[in-house]
């Protein structure tokens, strides 16, 4: 049994494919945040390292606190070296170098900051911190330059094993990948799944690993989620209407208020 940190599950699929390896080794190319949606911390639990990629000033000081193993690097991912604006969103993952992320911020409620970040290719990267150690996985989740990051990297001198890239819009969910697929294609990788959110791909010479992605995450993967997951929230809100429709106003009231108290 583990906990499942990632939003949809993305450590459950890869999970299946390095089991109890450890030792290995990732790329976390738009990292965020050490512990909450993070795709990365149950390997990290597990004794895993790697490197962390995150321009965000506010999260990049929270993987450095908290990711003492790994290389964390305040960096963005870009075709060429040099800088650019970045638009941080605090409290949210809607942060990036598009100028449209001003805009998303104030139409949810956020408020954003810009500010100038370095910007290097992950070709850069790899040949920095990844000299000789094989990459077990890549993911890349960046709000839309994803096409960026995946053209900056030589995908015949370095292969990570699964790569695992956020697919769609970040607010219409329209598909995105048809821009650089073909890029991981012609490097000879394979598709083999789609959570909804994120495409996976196996290096050609591991497809035999595609038995993993046959069927979604469920009880079989022996697994459970942490109660601030938002499907555990929307389950608890689920479990209390329920539970009003089955017990009388006043002795729900009662419950919910020692309920409540206890908490506090």
């Amino acid at each position: 049994m583990f906990v499942s940190y990632a939003q949809n599950f993305e450590d459950v699929m890869l999970n299946r494919v390095f089991g109890n390896l450890g030792g290995g080794f990732y790329i976390d190319v738009g990292a965020w945040h050490p512990d909450v949606d993070s795709v990365t911390k149950h390997f990290y639990e597990m004794g895993w390292s790697g490197v962390n990629i995150e321009p965000s000033n506010s999260y990049f000081k929270l993987l450095k606190k908290r990711r003492k193993r790994d290389v964390n690097l305040q960096l963005a991912i870009g075709r060429s070296t040099g800088t650019s604006d970045f638009f941080e969103v605090q409290g949210s993952g809607l942060s990036s170098l598009g100028e449209n992320s001003a805009t998303r911020a104030k139409r949810y409620g956020f408020s954003s900051r810009r500010y100038q970040v370095q910007v290097v290719t992950l070709q850069t990267v790899c040949e920095e911190y990844c000299a000789g150690r094989p990459i077990s996985f890549l993911k890349i989740d960046v709000e839309g330059s994803e096409k960026d990051v995946i053209e900056s990297l030589d995908w015949r001198k370095h292969r990570p094993l699964v790569v695992v890239v956020e697919a769609v819009h970040p607010d219409t969910r329209e598909p995105m990948w048809d821009s650089w697929e073909s890029t991981l294609f012609g490097a000879d990788y394979v598709f083999v799944w789609f959570d909804g959110i994120n495409r996976y791909y196996l290096r050609k010479e591991n497809e035999d690993l595609s038995k993993h992605f046959q069927v979604p995450p469920g009880l079989v993967d022996g697994f459970v989620i942490k109660s601030s997951h938002p499907l555990s929230m929307r389950l608890g809100a689920k479990f209390r209407l329920a539970l009003k429709e089955l017990i009388r106003p006043g002795v729900y009231n009662l419950a919910a208020k020692i309920h409540s108290l206890v908490k506090g």
